[in-house]
């Protein structure tokens, strides 16, 4: 089949429109951002974005997948990012069926679909378990268990951001204390270590600085934590990170990876578990988000 789908991928700071093939190829892609002020600003920039990827497709727009921030809700196809507060109870499957007349949406964790688009066509194909986890302005996971893309009931499953790994620790932007995100995220690295931006805390950090240094090896450990509490639940196999700041794993992946290593040792399983970065870069949400918009096209025709 030739068709295509509509994919969205909403993060913290921006969002990404395109157009995906089955084989999870980007046909083309917009990228807007999330930050506004005011609700009707941030939907019709969405609106204009999603018109004009639809006006340049040259195959069938069969179905569409949105992987947003979260949590969200998958039944009642609502999103309430914790960073975008535009789009709190947000009916975003409305508002991209009205807007694109596309009637197969489905919608998922932003990091559900790098965990599915990994799965699929990157880091993760041998996968039987699999933990995919964004790290960027926050932090979000998804989940393939099984070998089946699982996104849990309401479509959270994999939320470690939100986890609390500090008992009374660091105040969370969703207003909890303690959780991984408070710590790990490139937003709240950079808050640790005094500067504006992660760029900077990775530049700083390359350059010697001991207080970069020391916020990114806190954050990899809290995150390091956060990973092998997942690997105790639920006994995974595969850990794919991706997001912005691993463009920063020259200063990143190592620390990450030693406390990775470290903290797993205490669980004593006898199976081995990988962790590796993301092979799809920046492209992997909306690849997973496109991927997913043709499940429910097959599963209405017959062909799952």
């Amino acid at each position: 089949m030739n068709d295509v789908a509509l994919a969205i991928d909403i993060g913290a700071t921006k969002v990404a429109v395109g157009l995906v093939a089955r084989d999870g190829t980007v046909i083309s892609r917009t990228d807007i951002s999330s930050k506004a002020s005011s609700m009707e600003e941030l939907n019709q920039r969405l609106a204009s974005a999603i018109r004009e990827q639809l006006a340049e497709a040259t195959s069938a727009v069969t179905g569409a997948g949105i992987g947003s921030a979260g949590p969200i809700n998958e039944i009642r196809g609502t999103i309430n990012p914790v960073n975008i507060s535009e789009w709190v109870d947000f009916s975003l499957v409305d508002f991209v069926k009205t807007v694109s007349g596309i009637t197969d949406v489905r919608l998922i964790g932003d990091a559900s679909a790098l965990a599915y688009a990994e799965f699929c066509v990157g880091a993760g194909q041998n996968a039987t378990n699999l933990l995919g986890v964004v790290v960027s302005t926050g932090i979000g996971g998804g989940t393939v268990l099984e070998g089946k893309f699982f996104s849990g009931k309401m479509g959270n499953a994999g939320f470690i951001g939100h986890t609390v790994v500090v008992i009374d620790g660091d105040q969370c932007a969703c207003g909890a204390r303690g959780c991984v995100e408070a710590y790990a995220s490139g937003t709240n690295m950079s808050r640790n270590a005094g500067m504006e931006s992660f760029e900077d805390v990775a530049a700083a950090a390359r350059a010697g600085n001991q207080q970069a240094i020391d916020a990114i090896d806190k954050g990899a450990k809290v995150l390091a934590t956060a990973l092998v509490n997942a690997v105790a639940t639920m006994d995974l196999d595969t850990i794919v990170v991706g997001g912005g700041v691993i463009n920063a794993a020259d200063v990143y992946w190592r620390p990450l990876q030693h406390h990775f290593e470290t903290q797993l040792e205490f669980l004593n399983f006898p199976s081995t578990v990988s962790l590796t970065r993301s092979t799809l870069g920046k492209n992997s949400g909306l690849i997973g988000a496109g991927l997913v918009g043709f499940i429910s096209v097959d599963q209405r025709e017959g062909a799952l």
